[in-house]
């Protein structure tokens, strides 16, 4: 009996394993051939780092610095010796934006190229993307005053901040960044955004530090460089107190009635802070006194608000107007002859130089009809007045208390002199004649 054939040949002489002995002959030599004649091969590499540099160039012979790009990354297609093509990977290879003529600061567009770490030669067909937008600006340091912000703190009921020593520490910080960004901020400010109700001044930190703009827009600080990690916050908690507000009518006459004054004050109340506790001895405001006499139909008089030291006006007004209320008042002349003096004192004889005086009453139109000048009083009230030590006569002129007895809500407005004349009286003289005789003996 006659074998068949070995294994191997019968295997061999199968249809599926003729066609893939006839796969793998063909791709060696396809492989063979390729290399023979295509010895060059394309590739295309991703995630290839971009590097902007300008040692060297005219960017930093101007002065300029790098502020930001664009592109991180490209995509390049090489084409090269296809066994050494093959083993490239992205960290041979070195992408860097062409700096030229590049002098100003600003955004600039410009190209990429892209070259080998070593020896191995190829040839950039493509770049992806191929151009890249660099800003540059020069470097500068800049100085702003901090102003302090702690928008979660509020305060216990009769205590209120004191916006005037809110301060951060320190005051003000040098900032070193781009010159463009920083001429746009206007002011920084340290914030904290811890919460606590005060009743007393407390010191808080922070490490926010906000940039703005004139128009309280916030800049993107990213390219900003400080030395100063921590900011305090000192708040200053104040009491405060709302009171009345008074004034005082001066050299009234006794018998006057205050009340019938229709006076008005622009603001009734104010409100007041201080440090301490001393403010609850406070029960007024008083903004003044004006006198009797100045008070004409027309009267209106501003008083500016000043405030103790120490004190804080939290109401936001600085004067208070009075102002007299004239509905029902009119104004007569009366010329008065009748001058007396009180209170004058013994060592002169005083007598009243002034004839007479024509004075203007105010009262309401009812009284001021029947009034008559029989009805008010000229006195010069020599009270506090000091004679002179030396001379036996003196002349000066002095101001008269002008009053009606019979009613108590009308008054002189204006202000009037008369002319006083004093001499030394005889009994003055004598007795002054008999104590130096008697010092003379007794030496």
């Amino acid at each position: 009996m006659k074998p068949n054939g070995s294994l191997f040949q019968r295997m061999y002489e199968s249809r599926p394993a003729m066609m893939a002995t006839s796969l793998v002959t063909a791709v060696v030599l396809w492989f063979v051939i390729s290399i023979a004649v295509y010895p060059t091969t394309p590739r295309t590499i991703y995630h290839v780092p971009l590097a902007v540099e300008i040692a060297g160039t005219s960017a930093e012979e101007n002065g300029l610095s790098v502020i930001d790009y664009n592109v991180e990354e490209v995509s390049v297609q090489i084409e090269g010796n296809r066994r050494q093509v093959g083993n490239i990977e992205a960290d041979d290879l070195k992408a860097t934006a062409v700096i030229e003529n590049v002098t100003t600061a600003g955004t600039k567009t410009l190209s990429i190229q892209v070259s080998g770490n070593d020896s191995t030669a190829f040839e950039v067909r493509s770049i992806t993307p191929p151009q890249v937008n660099v800003t540059f600006d020069h470097i500068d340091t800049y100085t702003f005053e901090i102003r302090p912000s702690a928008p979660n703190i509020s305060f216990a009921q009769g205590c209120v901040l004191d916006e005037e020593n809110f301060v951060s520490t320190p005051a003000t910080i040098d900032v070193t960044g781009p010159q463009q960004e920083l001429e746009q901020v206007a002011y920084c400010v340290a914030e904290t955004q811890q919460k606590d109700t005060l009743s007393a001044s407390k010191i808080l930190t922070t490490d926010t530090l906000l940039f703005y703009n004139e128009s309280g827009t916030q800049v993107d600080d990213s390219n900003f460089t400080y030395d100063v990690a921590r900011f305090s916050l000192e708040i200053p908690v104040l009491y405060q107190k709302t009171m009345d507000i008074t004034y005082q009518i001066t050299n009234a006459p006794l018998n006057f009635d205050l009340d019938c004054l229709d006076l008005t004050l622009s603001e009734q109340e104010i409100t007041l802070a201080a440090p301490g506790a001393s403010i609850d001895e406070m029960s007024e405001f008083n903004i003044g006194s004006v006198a009797l006499r100045d008070i004409d139909l027309d009267y209106s008089q501003d008083f500016v608000v000043a405030v103790p030291d120490g004190y804080t006006n939290q109401s936001g007004f600085s004067t208070v107007t009075l102002t007299l209320n004239a509905e029902g008042l009119s104004k007569r002349d009366f010329v008065l002859t009748d001058i007396g003096i009180v209170n004058a004192p013994g060592s002169y004889d005083f007598e009243v130089l002034t004839q007479q005086l024509t004075v203007s009453v105010i009262g309401p139109d009812e009284v001021l009809k029947d009034l008559d000048a029989s009805d008010i009083t000229v006195n010069v009230d020599l009270l506090g007045y000091s004679a002179q030590a030396d001379g036996s006569e003196t002349t000066f002129n002095y101001t008269p208390t002008i009053s009606c007895s019979k009613y108590d809500n009308v008054w002189a407005v204006g202000d009037y002199r008369v002319a006083i004349q004093g001499v030394r009286s005889n009994t003055t003289t004598a007795d002054e004649d008999d104590a130096e005789t008697t010092t003379t003996a007794e030496n």
